[in-house]
């Protein structure tokens, strides 16, 4: 465990020496000599001796977040004014001609029942659980990379919600090849509410990857974490676990497709078990082609065995999905989706199986310079089949017609 957080902070030692300014003089001069070029009638030549880059530059970005559906059914939908949904500011300063970049970034939840029913009415006060505080710091010295990372949600956050995070990384790029190492640490019930249960998690991560022109690209990582419990009220039961992970991934791009095929595996020990473990292994296969610049097809094929050694139970996950999306012209739009899913366990506690999908057809029949109109028929299909409970099947088939009318 010692061994393997001395790389990322032996990189951040490194990373803290004075850097090497003569190798990025050159690239740090063209890109004043550009940028001062576009704001002035003398030549380039002239301009790289009278212009000086400032010192720092700011942006300030809104940022916007919608969760994905929590049920699949189409006739569970809000309106799109009452859906849930994150809305924030990013503050972002570029400091040293980009040597260094801060980040601030402070969002808040809205619309969704909930929200409206933790609002008092006339109450104009900032609820914190409903918050998220970003703060990151991002450094470059020659070909090495560094960075910190704070993050803090509330409990009613959308995005994340309930967790805060502390995180240390370095990047080494040189060639084909990129190192990139992290080391954090991580926990939930972030207003140390006695009565909810708390998990810290400490994790460390390596990940080794090599890209290059016309090649497969192939990613090597590796990933341990100890999880701890630090609150436990009454009725919670204590955990304490170690996990390692190792994973391989390859992926490819050709001309109109590309896929990658991803292969884990995570050894976990229950302490309170007497470190008794538990196996999982994941094979996971993506790709997308794109047989007409109008028409692209994406296929994901996943497995998932995971076994228990203390109970000997074996529970096996297949699924598969397909999405297609074609667009006739620039005002009509098709896709579809389909998605299978299963579950089963050696014991035959667990056998349920997922069938479902997708359609949709959009149509923009009307635009002007200030509002467009769109219509969009949906339909959607979703099965469940449980074979071990056969009373908890549940089967749904709905439609929906859209109409929006919207600003350009």
């Amino acid at each position: 465990m010692h061994t393997f957080w001395t790389l990322p902070l032996a990189l951040l030692l490194v990373l803290l020496a004075p850097p090497a300014w003569g190798g990025n003089e050159s690239v740090s001069n063209y890109v004043a000599q550009r940028w001062a070029g576009s704001f002035s009638d003398q030549g380039p030549e002239a301009d790289s001796k009278q212009v000086t880059a400032p010192f720092f530059q700011t942006s300030l970005t809104p940022t916007f977040f919608a969760p994905p559906l929590a049920s699949p059914r189409l006739r569970d939908l809000a309106p799109e004014t009452d859906q849930p949904r994150t809305q924030g500011l990013l503050f972002k300063t570029t400091w040293l001609n980009g040597t260094y970049v801060t980040e601030t970034e402070v969002a808040r939840s809205q619309g969704g029942a909930g929200w409206l029913q933790t609002r008092i009415p006339g109450d104009t006060h900032d609820d914190a659980a409903q918050r998220m505080v970003r703060l990151g710091l991002i450094g470059t010295a020659g070909s090495i990379r560094y960075g910190m990372l704070s993050r803090s949600s509330g409990q009613a956050f959308l995005n994340g919600p309930d967790q805060a995070l502390r995180e240390v990384w370095g990047e080494w790029k040189t060639g084909w090849t990129t190192l990139r190492s992290a080391i954090g640490e991580q926990w939930n019930n972030v207003a140390e509410d006695s009565t909810r249960a708390r998990l810290e998690k400490t994790y460390g991560r390596v990940d080794l990857g090599w890209k290059r022109a016309d090649w497969p690209d192939i990613t090597l990582t590796y990933a341990h974490n100890s999880l701890n419990s630090t609150l436990e009220p009454r009725g919670i039961a204590p955990q304490r676990s170690h996990n390692h992970t190792l994973e391989t991934a390859l992926t490819y791009t050709g001309m109109g497709w590309n896929a990658r095929l991803a292969s884990s595996y995570i050894l976990g020990s229950d302490l309170l078990r007497g470190g008794a473990e538990t196996t999982v292994k994941m094979q996971m296969l993506t790709a997308a082609f794109s047989p007409l610049n109008t028409l692209t097809i994406s296929p994901t094929l996943g497995y998932r065995e995971e076994g228990q050694d203390w109970s000997g139970v074996r529970i096996h996950s297949p699924s598969a999905s397909v999405a297609l999306q074609y667009r006739q012209s620039q005002q009509v739009l098709i896709s579809a989706t389909g998605n299978y899913a299963g579950t089963r366990s050696s014991d035959r506690l667990i056998d349920t199986e997922l069938v479902g999908g997708k359609g949709r057809l959009a149509w923009e029949f009307q635009r002007s310079q200030v509002w467009t109109t769109l219509i969009s028929l949906e339909a959607g299909y979703n099965r469940t089949t449980n074979y071990a409970v056969p009373s908890a099947n549940t089967e749904d088939i709905s439609g929906l017609l859209r109409f929006v009318l919207a600003t350009l």
